[in-house]
Parts: structure tokens; C-alpha cells; sequence
């Protein structure tokens, strides 16, 4: 694949946290709070801010709500009130794990054009595209 291309994945509905990789034919499996990270920034191409996350409480909710495996909402919500609390400590350590999934699954050099990064500017974002199946 040629450099600055976009990465394509696909994320079988029915399968929480999986992420099949058709180019490089493979598939990776994120927790449900990686998935949710990880699908909130396929949804917004643009960036984000760590800072902004809490803007994004509904949208992290209803991602959060499908890839979870929790019923209670209480549960759901201590979730995410972790994930954006202002420390971004969770916050971090998911962008963390899911980088090393990546690169664990294709190798550094393919990995970098799926994981989430930080640019100069201080947002966040993937190169990634989900393609519906």
C-alpha cells in the first residue's frame, strides 16, 4: 500500500471489538473501552481533543452501550466518566494499548496508518476508514 493511503477495516456488527483488516488479512480485538475509544475517532476524521472528549458524552455513551457487555448504566457510565476524566490517564493507556494491538497484529510500519495519533496541533486522529461490510 503506498504511502498516506487509507487504511480500510471493517467491524462485523455482530462481533464486539473486532476489527478485521482486509489488506493486511488480518483481525484485531479491542476491549469494549478500546472499541469505543477506537470507533469514536473513525467517526470523527477531523480530530479531536483529549480535552473534548466529555463533549462527546452521548456519542461515547450509545458506542460504549453496544460494545459493553454491562447492563447497568451506572457501570457504563464509571466507565466513561474514568475515560474523560481530566487526568486522561484512561484516556492515554487506551490510545496506548490499542497502538501496541496494532503494531503487535501488522508491524510498526503498516500498524501507523491504523492507530490513533496525536498530530502538532494536539488532536487526535486515525487515518483509518471503516468500510461496512
Amino acid at each position: 500500500m503506498a504511502k498516506g493511503q487509507i487504511k480500510r477495516l471493517v467491524a462485523p456488527g455482530i462481533h464486539r471489538g473486532r476489527f478485521h483488516l482486509p489488506s493486511e488479512e488480518t483481525e484485531i480485538c479491542l476491549n469494549p473501552a478500546e472499541s469505543t475509544v477506537y470507533r469514536l475517532f473513525l467517526a470523527h476524521p477531523e480530530g479531536l481533543l483529549a480535552d473534548d472528549l466529555v463533549l462527546h458524552w452521548k456519542e461515547l455513551n450509545v458506542i460504549y452501550a453496544h460494545e459493553s457487555c454491562f447492563d447497568d448504566p451506572e457501570v457504563r457510565e464509571s466507565v466513561l466518566v474514568s475515560l474523560c476524566s481530566e487526568s486522561k490517564r484512561v484516556f492515554y493507556s487506551n490510545i496506548s494499548r490499542i497502538k501496541r494491538k496494532f503494531i503487535d497484529a501488522v508491524g510498526a510500519k503498516k500498524a501507523a496508518g491504523y492507530y490513533i495519533k496525536r498530530n502538532k496541533t494536539g488532536l487526535y486522529s486515525t487515518k483509518a476508514v471503516l468500510t461496512p461490510l
